[in-house]
Formats: structure tokens, sequence, C-alpha cells
């Protein structure tokens, strides 16, 4: 959370029922207009559902095999849902542009291939912040 604080996140909370009453409050009742899940696990598909706004817009990106709970009044009435895997081409070009004029902080730990297991025990203790690069030498 610090961090995504120390890259521009105006609130960093954690999941949980504490934080839907925050979301809500923030504004005012109404919902969020973008809910990004970067999880994709039943607790957080769920928060998800409940946080997101009439004729809002639920992405859901993380591949975390959760199932997002729907019915009548959940997610909201008329709010989208997407689960794209990737983009186009045209926006993979606009997220470069951005990355090329700094307007996208990357968080990167690059591996190489031989330390590949300490990556992924690093990545299960929650002990590295952004992605974990591994890349075989050349």
């Amino acid at each position: 959370m610090e961090t995504a604080k120390r890259m521009g996140a105006d609130e960093a909370l954690l999941s949980g029922d504490e934080t839907i009453a925050r979301i809500m409050d923030i504004t005012a009742q109404q919902g969020a207009q973008l809910v990004l899940d970067m999880v994709g696990i039943d607790p957080t598909l769920r928060m998800a559902a409940q946080v997101a706004r009439t004729l809002g817009h639920l992405t859901i990106v993380g591949l975390g095999g959760g199932a997002l709970p729907v019915n009548f009044s959940s997610p909201p009435h008329e709010c989208s849902v997407a689960s794209p895997y990737w983009g186009s081409l045209p926006e993979l070009m606009e997220v470069i542009t951005l990355a090329q004029q700094d307007k996208i902080k990357m968080l990167v730990e690059h591996f190489p291939l031989q330390r590949a297991g300490e990556a992924y025990q690093l990545l299960d203790e929650g002990k590295i912040l952004g992605r974990a690069v591994i890349t075989p030498e050349v």
C-alpha cells in the first residue's frame, strides 16, 4: 500500500468490509465508476461487484480463478464487465507511448534463469514489488 501511495494513488486500502464502506463514502454512496480487479479471486471479485456503480465498468485483470457473483442486482444495473487477456495493437502502441513519456511507472525486478526458483519464492512471500521478470542469459 505504501508503494501504491508513492506511485500516486489517492487511497490505498486493504480489501474487506471496511474498504467497501470507505469506497462508498468517497463516492457519495454511488460506487466507483471504474473497478479494476487485479487479483481475480472470489473475495476480490465479490468486493468489486459491491463497489461498482450503476452504468460503471468492472474489468477483471487478475487470473486468480475466482468467479464474479452475478444476479439481478450484482454487479449493479448496466455495469459493464470485461475480462480482457490482452489489448489490441493500437492499445499496445498507446501504452508504449505512455511509457516512453514517463507517464507509466513500472516496478520490475529482473532475475537470470538460474534464479527462477528464488524469484518464485520471493513472489510467494510477497517480497517482490511489481513484477519479477526471468530472462535467459545470452
